[in-house]
């Protein structure tokens, strides 16, 4: 059973999250000061697949525990933060955080960057969803007995999908995960519209559909929109 250790001085969300948590499989242990949440760690360096780590800590910050953290542990950390900035994101991800979910948040979404985060650090070389296999090690990707060819760009956005699968994804997440910071709004489009006529394209099922103002979802359905 994967683990995941909860620092969230809130003691009435860290119930919520570990119910919602342990619900869905995981096993969830909670720590409400820094402090108390570094000597933790510092004693089991390895006992937990992923940290979900508040700012707002009394004992130590969430800032200053990130970067203690990952001095003498790997396990991946996604921060809680109200800070919503393209700058705020880039110092919390730049103090050694794997992840960054902005609060008030979506169980939904959290859950989906938790796997995401501990599908990449198991290092898997291989996606599945439905018909569709997405190989790392060998760079390449198929569709039933189909080989498609896809740009590195196109890899990623598909690779991003598929670890995302069934969750309705933002445009600006997804342009976030996948281009970082710069790409526009019609860069996605575009090359969306490519990897979808490359994914779908002659498939009765159809995998790839646009949500209406609000984003796309990898989904083995005809019509969701």
């Amino acid at each position: 059973m994967q683990k995941i250790l909860v620092i969230e001085d809130d003691e009435k969300l860290a119930r919520i999250l570990k119910i919602q948590l342990e619900h869905e499989g995981f096993q969830v242990d909670s720590v409400f000061n820094g402090m108390d949440a570094y000597n933790l760690v510092q004693k089991n360096k390895s006992g937990w697949h992923i940290i979900i780590l508040d700012l707002g800590l009394p004992g130590m910050s969430g800032e200053l525990l990130c970067k203690n953290i990952k001095k003498i542990s790997s396990i991946p950390i996604i921060v809680l933060s109200a800070k919503s900035s393209v700058e705020d994101k880039i110092t919390l991800l730049s103090t050694g955080a794997s992840d960054y979910v902005t609060k008030p948040f979506n169980m939904m979404e959290l859950s989906a960057r938790i796997r995401v985060n501990i599908l990449e650090e198991s290092n898997t070389e291989i996606l599945f969803y439905s018909d569709l296999e997405l190989d790392y090690s060998k760079y390449t990707v198929s569709r039933g007995k189909d080989t498609i060819q896809l740009s590195k760009t196109e890899f990623e956005l598909l690779s991003y999908l598929m670890k995302n699968r069934e969750i309705v994804l933002p445009r600006d997440r997804i342009i976030e995960s996948v281009w970082g910071y710069e790409a526009s709004d019609n860069v996605l489009d575009v090359t969306m519209k490519n990897l979808r006529n490359k994914i779908d394209k002659g498939y009765e099922s159809k995998l790839i559909h646009t949500v209406r103002g609000v984003g796309y979802v990898l989904q083995d359905k005809k019509d969701i929109t």
